[in-house]
């Protein structure tokens, strides 16, 4: 077991110690990294993907759960090295950390509310500072139950998701994005849940409970896994109509 989550599960049973301790420990390593330590590699295979499955133009790329903005620019430079020069990244975050963790979500006290909060100036100063062309980079705030809206759609030419990153901890926010992601998931879309195994992998709770339910809502669907990765993470490709 590596050390940090030796740590994690020692505190875990404390939760003011767990959530002083997760706030010191994000602050001490705040690096421009990636928490997941595969998923950047995980994100450039799946755009590498769409790109076989979709051609020159696949659609567009959507990131749920932000953080410092390290995922997000690896998929911005992949695209820049695979020629997808018409892609548009969406990326969506509250900025203000994880929502309320309420019901089925507050498993064993991983997740609090607040948890890998950064500030949306920080972000974009982060993807700024590393060239990222902002022309093709549309950055979304708020929790999801509340700005994934209708009136968005209105306010972007949102298309197909060649790729969607799901890094949003919870059943709660997987769900909501999804839902939301609805008319952009479409057959040939890769999709990656971030925190497949977060909760073990119980298809009762967290993200697989999430794509379940919503597989449910979309007869003739199904995923087709692509591949895992390490430590919670899990590829599809959705297939269907």
């Amino acid at each position: 077991m590596r050390i940090k989550s030796l740590v994690e599960k020692v505190l875990r049973p404390f939760p003011p110690v767990y959530r002083v301790g997760s706030r010191v420990y994000h602050a001490l390593f705040g690096s421009f990294r990636s928490i997941s330590a595969e998923a950047p590699q995980a994100i450039q295979r799946a755009l590498e993907e769409a790109r076989r499955i979709g051609g020159e133009d696949p659609g567009d790329y959507y990131e749920f759960g932000i953080f410092r903005g390290f995922t997000f620019y690896t998929a911005w430079e992949k695209t820049e090295e695979l020629g997808l020069k018409d892609m548009k990244l969406y990326g969506f975050d509250s900025f203000e950390g994880l929502p309320e963790v309420e019901g089925i979500d507050q498993g064993n006290g991983q997740f609090f509310q607040g948890q890998f909060a950064a500030s949306k100036e920080s972000v974009e100063a982060n993807l700024r500072e590393r060239g990222v062309d902002f022309s093709r980079v549309v950055m979304v705030k708020g929790f999801y139950n509340e700005s994934l809206t209708e009136e968005l759609r209105a306010q972007h030419p949102f298309r197909k998701a060649a790729v969607a990153m799901m890094d949003c901890d919870l059943y709660a926010s997987t769900l909501d994005a999804l839902k939301w992601m609805t008319p952009y998931l479409q057959d040939g879309s890769v999709i990656v849940f971030d925190d497949w195994h977060s909760y073990g992998g119980d298809p009762k709770l967290g993200q697989p409970r999430a794509w379940a339910e919503w597989l449910e809502t979309r007869p003739g669907f199904r995923g087709e896994p692509l591949f895992e990765y390490k430590h919670h993470g899990k590829v599809f490709v959705l297939r269907g109509p």
